[in-house]
């Protein structure tokens, strides 16, 4: 393994770290999330499962940086809904008349 896999390897793993944190904050109901972001972290996690063994033992070097765009990507979609739901859910603000 060269050192650039190796640098690969740990991104995914820190990715997955910070997934597994957002998930747990979500699951503490310290963000709001809709049925859609629930879809969203569901779809995520399963990925991540499904692929923490091509990870760890890939069949090509390239295949490792495949996984992470792809996780990367699902970690963003979700992670933009919960935002999105937290703005949703948020009062309006009260302006004075202008």
């Amino acid at each position: 393994m060269d050192f650039d896999e190796t640098e690969m390897r740990e991104a995914v793993r820190e990715l997955a770290e910070a997934l597994e944190t957002m998930l747990n904050l979500i699951k503490a109901d310290a963000l709001p999330a809709t049925p859609e972001a629930h879809r969203r972290m569901r779809e995520a996690m399963a990925f991540l499962d499904e692929s923490t063994d091509r990870i760890a033992t890939p069949d090509t070097p390239g295949e490792v940086l495949d996984l992470a765009k792809a996780l990367n990507g699902l970690v963003v979609s979700t992670r933009e809904q919960i935002l999105a739901d937290a703005v949703a859910a948020s009062p309006v603000p009260d302006h004075p008349g202008m």
